[in-house]
């Protein structure tokens, strides 16, 4: 049952980088524990990358919510976006984190020359299907002990 759950929104992740041509997409925890991944290629030595990545992406997102906190309490962060390089460089790229729900976020990967425009948006298109897909989910896992009489 995990894994055709995981097939699903490895399909989602899929069919969003068929659409943007983005390097990869990291669902991720809050903490950094990998849900699922999609990039274009797969290779057996970058397990310790997309490890480290999502260590990393935890890293900045507790850093930031802790900044954010110092200004506003109870301000919840919806989006990190960082740029390496510069725009029209083939080497630069960029990445951005937003969230899913509270728990969840989604990682992106991105070469800076391709139309931030169209990202964003599949983006949102991409984030609502996941919302409605973790959602769900949640529902099943609550209503898993309730019994019904009849």
């Amino acid at each position: 049952m995990a894994n055709l759950k995981e097939r699903e929104i490895i399909e989602i992740l899929k069919d969003f980088r068929g659409r943007t041509n983005v390097l990869c997409s990291i669902l991720l925890t809050e903490d950094g524990l990998i849900i699922a991944l999609d990039q274009a290629q797969i290779n057996e030595d970058e397990e310790d990358y997309q490890l480290s990545f999502g260590a990393l992406c935890a890293g900045i997102i507790a850093l930031a919510e802790n900044g954010v906190e110092i200004v506003k309490e109870n301000n919840d962060i919806k989006k990190i976006t960082i740029q390496a390089g510069e725009q029209l460089d083939n080497e630069g790229f960029t990445i951005i984190l937003q969230s899913v729900n509270k728990d969840i976020k989604l990682s992106i990967m991105f070469p800076t020359y391709l139309n931030l425009g169209v990202i964003l948006f599949e983006l949102k298109q991409t984030i609502q299907r996941l919302s409605k897909y973790f959602f769900s989910f949640e529902q099943d896992e609550n209503s898993e002990g309730v019994s019904t009489l009849m």
